[in-house]
């Protein structure tokens, strides 16, 4: 496990599931109970096996994968385009990345409760309403971005009933909720501006010329450029698209445009931090809106015996489009990051088995970057040891480093850290203390 993954799980030592999980937000960013309370479960459950914990993440995508093909077959998409795109999608490297670190379990959590919900609301079944509702509030502990879940619902519900009346009575609870969070969440928003300074990772930018570039280079990500795209020629064609949809009633068309750029909309603020985490909930609607925009193509200019060609085609350039993403992708670092990793707990395991109280660990690792440090740092010895009073000294000089070491009176460790992850280690433990 490396960098989130780790950070994320030290604020339950100590700690019950009753701090973990409350109803109203606390904090206008991270502020994610049902996400947590999840990774919480994971760690009580598995510790730090990633394996067994990264398997269970992947259910939860393949449940999306899932869900996301119902909701492409129930707005229209054919059944052959439609597994497709979700193949496609679902091998994405940025939803790789995503499914596989379980540091951005708030992402794949959040997908599963906002697609629950949109096929709920689509239901004619008694109840289905409140039902998405609930779903909704789901998605929104698990993580921020739900907040927008009843402007897309809106969209998708009312290019489908005659009456504006019968949308609100469909979506009156999903009203309610964004209102008594959205007042939550400006109360909030104060604050953080006023503690978020312009060189902060998460400093929030609102002017359009920001908004507008930060979608540029994520629809790039999304289609494998590694140039991100002109900004307004952009916004102009997702307008023009998603005011045509309006007025044809295309409602998968313009709920798929709605959901890419909104659900992307509270990071399009941070010029500072841009993430593939962030786009796994959004380019699935991409992919919705791309998929009907080309089966309205094919079937407005091609012979209905020509359109089993044509969609083999658009299959096929997704595929290839998929096969040169991944080449370019970031994912065989995070691999490398692992590993190295990997080498340093193994080492750790013989070296520095049982550390108790106290202890504090000086890592000399020259121009290297101690990844197995980085979080926290020391979050990793303190998870496996549960010792919240672990402590560990980085990213100084050598001869720095060895003053520290040399003043220091109570248990301690000198870690040489090496390129490939493996370390040595010099214990000097006080006469009180031994394990």
């Amino acid at each position: 496990m490396i960098l989130d993954e780790l950070s994320n799980l030290t604020r339950f030592l100590g700690g019950s599931y009753a701090t973990t999980v409350h109803l109203f937000p606390t904090a206008l960013y991270n502020d994610r109970p049902v996400g947590f309370a999840f990774a919480r479960l994971l760690y009580d459950l598995f510790g730090l096996d990633y394996t067994k914990q990264v398997a269970c993440q992947l259910v939860i995508h393949f449940a999306n994968c899932v869900l996301g093909f119902a909701l492409f077959r129930r707005l229209g998409v054919s059944v052959a385009l439609s597994l497709a795109a979700i193949g496609l999608y679902g091998s994405f490297s940025t939803t790789v990345l995503t499914a596989t670190y379980i540091g951005a379990v708030f992402d794949v959590l959040c997908l599963f409760f906002l697609l629950g919900s949109t096929l709920s609301i689509l239901s004619d079944r008694r109840g289905s309403a409140t039902l998405s509702a609930l779903l909704f509030l789901a998605a929104l502990r698990s993580k921020e971005f739900a907040i927008v879940t009843p402007a897309l619902l809106t969209v998708l519900v009312a290019l489908r009933l005659p009456r504006l009346s019968l949308v609100c009575q469909r979506l009156w609870i999903h009203y309610l909720i964004l209102i008594v969070f959205g007042i939550a969440y400006l109360r909030l928003l104060p604050g953080y501006l006023a503690s978020s300074a312009s060189s902060s990772p998460y400093h929030m930018d609102f002017r359009i010329g920001t908004i507008l570039q930060s979608l540029g280079y994520y629809t790039s990500q999304i289609l494998g450029l590694r140039s991100d795209l002109p900004a307004w020629p952009l916004a102009g064609l997702f307008v023009a698209i998603f005011v045509w949809a309006v007025v044809r009633r295309r409602g998968g068309i313009a709920f798929g445009i709605a959901g890419f750029v909104l659900t992307l909309l509270p990071v399009l603020v941070l010029p500072n931090s841009r993430q593939p985490y962030w786009l796994y909930a959004p380019q699935l609607f991409f992919l919705l809106a791309v998929c009907l925009v080309l089966e309205a193509l094919l079937i407005r200019f091609l012979q209905r015996d020509r359109l089993p060609w044509a969609v083999a085609i658009c299959i096929a350039l997704l595929c290839l489009t998929a096969a040169t993403r991944f080449r370019r992708s970031p994912v065989l670092w995070h691999l490398s990051v692992r590993k190295a990793c990997m080498r340093t707990v193994t080492d750790a395991r013989s070296q520095l088995a049982d550390l108790g109280p106290g202890t504090h660990i000086y890592v000399n690792s020259g121009r290297q970057t101690p990844w197995l440090f980085v979080p926290g740092p020391c979050d990793y010895f303190k998870l496996v040891n549960r010792q919240r009073s672990i402590f560990c000294v980085i990213d100084k000089p050598a001869e720095q480093l060895q003053a520290l070491y040399k003043g220091d009176t109570g248990p301690k460790y000198l870690v040489d850290y090496r390129e490939d992850g493996s370390i040595a280690t010099t214990p000097r433990l006080t006469t009180t203390q031994s394990w």
